[in-house]
């Protein structure tokens, strides 16, 4: 994990890599903080809050992104559970 390996990447650019390994342990009140909802929403779903059990879409940034464009904040709130005021810290980091 110190040395650089070379890797093409998806746009078909190589790049250099060290990869690392962490793990972050949060509790509830921590992760909906990270993923910038509002408490007894689902972190990982687009669940609504009355009913977690249901079957719902997972939570994407592209579709945050899309809705937090699109809609007004009062919406987001209430339909969502997004604040539009607050950047998630991970919303950079490359997921697969």
């Amino acid at each position: 994990m110190t040395v650089p390996e070379t890797v093409l990447f998806g746009d078909q650019y190589y790049r250099r890599v060290i990869y690392s390994l962490a793990a972050y342990i949060a509790d509830y009140e921590e992760q909906v903080l990270l993923s910038c909802i509002m408490r007894n929403w689902c972190l990982k779903c687009l669940a609504n809050r009355e009913n977690l059990d249901e079957d719902a879409l997972r939570r994407h940034h592209e579709h945050t992104e899309l809705i937090i464009k699109e809609l007004d904040s009062r919406t987001l709130w209430e339909v969502y559970g997004i604040d539009r005021d607050i950047v998630v810290c991970t919303l950079s980091f490359l997921f697969s």
